[in-house]
């Protein structure tokens, strides 16, 4: 009996290896745990926070599309007028306000954000659903109502589609990680603010986290830190860009990831970047009155002090910090302290 069951076993594991393998890149199972996401249970853990966000997107997409209908068959023309006003005022506001907006890891600080946080898929089929219920011929109405709906399933799922690039593992610069690949800036990034706070991390395993394709949103480099430092003392803010707040309150590193526009650059200097291109950056610390010395991980450039010149050109952006879960914990209060008097004014014009 005992050799059965051993035998069962054996076959058991194999089976589970081969449906892991075989399973999409978003149901595999990473390293970390998020708010989200399935408490393991042995090798059949195979739910990540992604594949539950997009599950709750889908059933909000049903119900909006089922209540878009009911509303358009049985509301009398005047109120599904109305109705649809509201919501297109609630869908602009949306985007004013909320779409893309560091606000938003405020509201739902969990590491699926980059699928709960798109919300329009919501707003399309709510309008699918009224326009469905309406007397347009069925022909007509079939088809659009199809193709809006694969459009909204397809930006729920956009984030999670295609793979990661192949970074060099045996690449690393101490605790400041460079990128081995031209679209790894945010990983690479991340990967240095987390071996500075003590949380061991690799470019590849940030890339994958990150959700990095030809570049990295945002949104999937909060994931990938969210998921890193979940079980750990340290948890993400994420803030809007603003070189002012930026040079008074960067006595620790963080990581700034920006839009800049070349052409503000009042001179001909070549500062690396590249116009429409996001890039990344950890900021170490203040370097003077106005300036700012920060790790860029391109190859060709590494420690640099940058000044009211970049700074101006910079059109959009955010700020990555880890700060303490506890405000009293006694580990975070030395590495704070730490990383404080590593990267004070003096230290960092000395490296410079």
């Amino acid at each position: 009996m005992l050799v059965g069951f051993e035998n069962f076993t054996e076959t058991n594991d194999l089976f589970i290896k081969e449906v892991e393998s075989a399973l999409p890149r978003w149901f595999a199972v990473p390293g970390q745990q998020s708010p989200l996401q399935t408490p393991p249970r042995g090798k059949w853990s195979v739910v990540t926070d992604l594949t539950v966000a997009i599950m709750i997107l889908g059933g909000a997409i049903l119900a909006c599309l089922l209540g878009g209908f009911w509303i358009g068959s049985r509301g009398s023309r005047c109120s599904r007028i109305w109705v649809q006003l509201v919501a297109l005022v609630l869908m602009v506001v949306y985007i004013s306000c909320l779409w893309d907006q560091p606000v938003l890891t405020r509201l739902m600080p969990t590491s699926s954000l980059i699928i709960l946080a798109n919300w329009l898929p919501l707003w399309g089929s709510f309008f699918v659903g009224i326009y469905v219920a309406s007397q347009v011929g069925t022909y007509r109405r079939s088809v659009l109502s199809i193709v809006t709906l694969l459009l909204c399933v397809y930006s729920g799922v956009a984030p999670t589609l295609g793979k990661p690039p192949l970074c060099d593992a045996g690449h690393t610069w101490s605790e400041l990680q460079p990128q081995t690949t031209p679209h790894t800036c945010s990983a690479a990034c991340a990967v240095s603010l987390l071996r500075l706070h003590g949380i061991q991390a690799t470019e590849s395993e940030l890339a994958e986290l990150c959700l990095t394709r030809e570049g990295t949103h945002w949104l999937g480099l909060y994931r990938g830190m969210m998921l890193k430092t979940a079980d750990s003392a340290w948890t993400v803010v994420v803030e809007p860009f603003s070189e002012t707040s930026l040079i008074r309150s960067c006595s620790t590193p963080c990581v700034l990831s920006i839009n800049v526009d070349t052409k503000r650059f009042k001179s001909m200097a070549d500062h690396g970047f590249k116009r429409n291109v996001g890039h990344s950056v950890v900021c170490l610390g203040r370097s003077g009155p106005s300036r700012v010395a920060v790790f860029d991980p391109s190859p060709d450039f590494g420690e640099e002090d940058w000044d009211h010149e970049i700074f101006q050109a910079v059109t959009s952006g955010v700020v990555f910090r880890l700060v303490p879960r506890q405000l009293h914990d006694q580990h975070t209060v030395t590495v704070t302290r730490r990383l404080a008097a590593r990267f004070s004014v003096g230290n960092l014009t000395a490296r410079l």
